[in-house]
């Protein structure tokens, strides 16, 4: 059973596990015998269930791909597998589709500006060369955050960009994602970094000005002084600082931001699809919904 459940990523049996938790206290609620095993009316019951409580689509495809992966692990028939609970899901996600993503995405204009008040916002020289390098990295690798530093302090998970994880050489830096939403497996994925002409937003010279100053300490790339690995929490919080300081709305921008930029950026050069795919890591074309040249007015 240890390898069946290792087979998924943490976070997803951790968010498996929770949807789990709740479809059992609701079949016990309504009288069910929890996963001894559940039927597909108990499955039915509950996805209405979530409906009448405003839940997304999304939740429910969730919820209804954690129960038969128990299911199954414990040895009981799949409860999902017929027509009508995914049907189900479908024809309510038509009935009421998704709002769109609403992000605007941080272009190299706005990055510069970031960057340039950066300094006032950080309490320390080495602070600002932290957010310098992430910031940097971030937009012109375009990282998902979750590639880039832990998910809080006490994240154990070794998916943050660790040490060992980036080399460098006086034009380039080439940094190494290990495992991502998209590559479950491991399989991984070079990218190559080169430097800017323009030094205000060189995610080389930023690398190698934070590697100058930075501890000697294996473990996460990027660290603080006391050698606590940068949070994702931390990232946003000053990312949003700093929008605010530039004249920007915080409340339009998120982590992401950075991503939907280097997409935007890179169709606003002309770049063919497959190129654009490559630099995101994309495996499909749905990087095409990140490319928002509206969400650059006012940069």
């Amino acid at each position: 059973m240890q390898g069946v459940l290792s087979s998924v990523a943490p976070s997803t049996l951790k968010s498996y596990s929770a949807a789990v938790d709740r479809f059992v206290a609701f079949t016990w609620g309504a009288g069910g015998g929890a996963l001894c095993p559940p039927s597909q009316d108990e499955v039915l019951r509950y996805l209405a269930h979530l409906r009448a409580l405003g839940r997304a689509p999304c939740t429910m495809r969730r919820d209804l791909a954690a129960v038969p992966f128990f299911c199954k692990t414990l040895g009981f028939p799949d409860p999902c597998c017929g027509f009508i609970p995914r049907r189900a899901i479908e024809g309510w996600a038509r009935l009421a589709p998704p709002l769109p993503d609403k992000r605007r995405p941080i272009s190299l204009p706005i990055l510069r500006r970031i960057l340039r008040v950066l300094p006032d916002l950080c309490w320390s020289s080495f602070e600002a060369q932290l957010f310098r390098a992430a910031f940097s990295l971030a937009f012109f690798g375009a990282l998902r955050v979750s590639e880039l530093v832990a998910g809080s302090q006490a994240d154990t998970s070794g998916r943050a960009l660790s040490f060992t994880d980036v080399s460098w050489s006086p034009r380039q830096v080439v940094i190494t994602i290990r495992r991502s939403k998209t590559d479950q497996r491991g399989k991984g994925a070079a990218i190559c970094l080169r430097a800017a002409r323009q030094g205000a937003a060189c995610p080389v010279r930023a690398v190698k000005a934070y590697l100058g100053i930075r501890p000697q300490q294996q473990g996460p790339f990027f660290i603080h002084r006391d050698l606590s690995p940068l949070t994702r929490y931390q990232f946003s919080s000053l990312l949003r600082a700093c929008l605010e300081t530039a004249g920007l709305p915080s409340s339009q921008f998120g982590t992401h931001s950075f991503r939907i930029g280097a997409a935007t950026a890179a169709a606003g050069l002309g770049l063919p699809d497959k190129a654009i795919m490559a630099i995101g890591r994309w495996r499909s074309r749905a990087f095409r919904s990140y490319n928002r040249p509206h969400g650059l007015s006012g940069h």
